[in-house]
C-alpha cells in the first residue's frame, strides 16, 4: 500500500470520469476490510466473478452483452460481430477467462458510465501502481532476452506483477459488486437521489448525451 503513495491520484486529463460528482460508496483502499468475501472469491476464482459481476451489471438481460461492452473496439475488432447474440454466456465466459484485465476494467467503466461515478483518489493510486508493475514485468523479460543472466530477476517480478493484479482486481470486482447492490437496492422514482460520500446528492443517473461512448484510455486506469 505505501508504494502507491508515490503514483498521482488525479484523473488523467480529458478523462471524462474525472468531471463526474458521484464516488463508489467504498475505495478499493477499503474494500478488503469491507467486503472480505467478495475480495477473496474474485481473487482465486476471478474468471466467475467476472462472469457474475458482468450478468449483475446487465440486470441480467444478456441481450445487452457485447465483448467488453464496447470499451475496446480497434480498426480490427468491433464489438457487437463477434457471435454475442446468439451466444452471449459463452463470449462472456471466454472474454472473462482469455481478456480478464479488459473484462474488469469494462464492467467498472460501464457502472461508472451508468451511474455517473468517479474514482477515488486511492483508487488511482493503486491501479497506476499495478500498471506499472506489469510493464516493469515486461521491461524486465524483453532485458532477460538480450542479457540470460536477469531472467531469474525477470521471473520474479512476474510473479510479482502477478501477485499485484490479482489482488487489484479483486479489489476492484469487490467495489464494483458493492456498489451495483447499493444502487438496486435504492428506490427508483423523479424524487430519488444518490447520497454518496462526502453528502454529494444528484438526481437518479441517466445517460449523459454529451459524454463520449468510448474511453480516453483503455489502459486500467478507471
Amino acid at each position: 500500500m505505501y508504494c502507491c503513495i508515490c503514483f498521482d491520484d488525479g484523473p488523467i486529463e480529458g478523462d471524462k470520469y474525472g468531471q463526474f460528482s458521484n464516488t463508489f460508496q467504498l475505495s478499493m483502499a477499503d474494500v478488503p476490510c469491507q467486503q472480505p468475501a467478495c475480495c477473496l472469491g474474485a481473487f482465486f476464482c476471478c474468471p466467475c466473478a467476472q462472469y457474475m459481476v458482468r450478468k449483475k451489471a446487465l440486470d441480467g438481460d444478456m441481450t445487452n452483452y457485447k465483448c467488453c461492452q464496447g470499451y475496446y473496439d480497434c480498426l480490427c475488432f468491433k464489438a457487437g460481430h463477434c457471435g454475442e447474440e446468439s451466444c452471449p454466456d459463452v463470449c462472456l465466459c471466454l472474454e472473462a477467462v482469455f481478456c480478464n484485465s479488459c473484462a474488469v476494467s469494462s464492467t467498472r467503466m460501464l457502472v461508472m458510465d451508468t451511474y455517473f461515478l468517479q474514482s477515488d483518489p486511492w483508487d488511482r493510486r493503486i491501479i497506476r501502481f499495478n500498471n506499472c508493475m506489469q510493464m516493469l514485468s515486461c521491461i524486465c523479460h524483453i532485458a532477460a532476452i538480450i542479457d540470460p543472466s536477469l531472467r531469474d530477476c525477470a521471473v520474479l517480478i512476474d510473479r510479482i506483477a502477478d501477485c499485484v493484479y490479482y489482488s487489484v482486481q479483486a479489489c476492484m470486482t469487490a467495489q464494483v459488486n458493492f456498489e451495483l447492490d447499493y444502487q438496486k437496492a435504492k428506490p427508483i422514482g423523479p424524487d430519488a437521489g444518490y447520497d454518496g460520500p462526502g453528502g454529494v446528492v444528484t438526481a437518479v443517473p441517466v445517460e449523459d448525451p454529451s459524454a463520449p461512448t468510448k474511453p480516453l484510455s483503455d489502459n486500467m486506469d478507471r
